[in-house]
């Protein structure tokens, strides 16, 4: 068994994107004599990046002759960077010898489906991890892509082809692989299709006291901790007015961990009239950020995991997150769930900054439900009865 791994990422992206998910994985094969690699865009050559921006320019032109509901320049961008990895896929598999695919978004696993079809020497048997909440097409609506009518009808229908085609889809809650299901119609669940926790993640630990120190912090300042790439669907400016609109005794400082453009949430702060600069910062120890934190809190609109609120109640920071896709199948009683409106998110945040007891009896919870996720040896073994089913049947 030789395994590729296949996503659209950016090596920037790795640090706050899949790869925290997936690099234990691969790992963890690593350890058990089973090859497994990563490709992201990285690993494609500047010819074939070249021709990917002048067949979006090209299409793109042609759009614009005509008024649509869909936003094009946008989701050309989307689909050809993902169909280009699916292509790149095929030449790994042909060159390298790889027998199974695991393509972590269906476009990607589209495109290796289209040109494996044209390439005989290409017979790896391969599937899908689709990695939003519900199905692909919906997910990228809501983080910000504009599509009309046909055009999302169109993606549903190309959707649901390449998913019954997988060999296996996996998504990582229960509900997130009802959700896929209901999005595309789709009456009955297939058995290949199922669901794959992320592990429990590793982080490093640390006392609040020595965090504090690593960072330069103010022990008499509460730190609240939001992480998450910049993009719409994380909602950080929801939690910017939050915090703007705080009425406690307490100094507290407002950080955000994750990468992207900062610019407009600077100034919807101006806008807010936000007492305190809010600090940005990129880090490769989340558990410094963490354990040195007072306070999580995670105003996604849509999650279907969401590893950071994991990492948080591991580390044992008290947590906050709105009760969205499946982060409440994952975080059960170990942080505090809370509608995705500004009042909720108030009264959450200042009823646990002012009440001590209650936040380390939320901590304490957290810790208990992190100790009881599942390992990345007990995940690996998931995937492993995945890829090995796949190629006996």
């Amino acid at each position: 068994m030789k395994i590729l791994m296949v996503t659209r990422e950016t090596q920037a992206e790795k640090r706050y994107g899949l790869g925290r998910s997936l690099m234990p994985l691969i790992l963890e094969f690593r350890q058990r004599g089973i090859t497994v690699d990563y490709i992201c865009q990285t690993n494609l050559g500047a010819r074939s990046v070249l021709w990917q921006h002048r067949i979006h320019r090209f299409f793109t032109g042609l759009a614009q002759i005509v008024k649509f509901e869909t936003d094009f320049s946008v989701l050309l961008q989307v689909l050809l960077e993902r169909i280009n990895m699916g292509r790149l896929a095929v030449k790994f598999v042909v060159r390298h010898g790889y027998t199974h695919v695991h393509c972590h978004d269906p476009i990607i696993a589209t495109g290796f489906r289209f040109f494996a079809g044209f390439n005989l020497r290409c017979n790896a048997v391969w599937g899908i991890t689709e990695h939003g909440f519900g199905c692909y097409t919906q997910a990228i609506s809501k983080d910000g892509v504009k599509l009309g009518k046909f055009v999302m009808r169109l993606m549903q229908y190309l959707e649901v082809s390449t998913l019954l085609s997988a060999n296996w889809v996996i998504a990582p809650t229960n509900i997130g692989i009802k959700q896929i299901a209901d999005d595309l119609k789709i009456s009955k669940l297939p058995t290949n299709w199922h669901c794959v926790v992320h592990a429990r993640p590793v982080i490093n630990h640390y006392s609040k006291e020595e965090a504090r120190k690593r960072l330069g912090w103010d022990d008499s300042v509460a730190y609240i901790l939001g992480v998450g790439r910049i993009a719409p669907v994380k909602q950080f400016p929801l939690l910017l007015e939050a915090c703007a609109r705080l009425k406690i005794k307490k100094n507290f400082q407002l950080v955000i961990l994750g990468e992207g453009d900062y610019n407009n949430l600077k100034i919807v702060a101006k806008q807010l009239k936000f007492a305190q600069e809010i600090q940005f910062a990129i880090t490769d120890d989340i558990g410094l950020y963490l354990c040195a934190a007072d306070l999580y809190v995670s105003v996604s609109a849509s999650e279907s995991f969401g590893l950071a609120n994991l990492e948080a109640l591991t580390s044992g920071t008290a947590a906050i997150c709105t009760a969205v896709g499946g982060v409440p199948e994952v975080v059960g009683n170990g942080a505090i769930l809370i509608d995705s409106t500004l009042d909720s998110l108030i009264t959450a945040i200042q009823c646990l900054l002012e009440d001590d007891e209650l936040r380390q009896l939320i901590a304490q919870k957290g810790r208990a439900r992190a100790a009881e996720w599942p390992n990345i040896v007990q995940v690996t073994d998931a995937y492993e009865a995945i890829y090995r089913k796949a190629t006996n049947n």
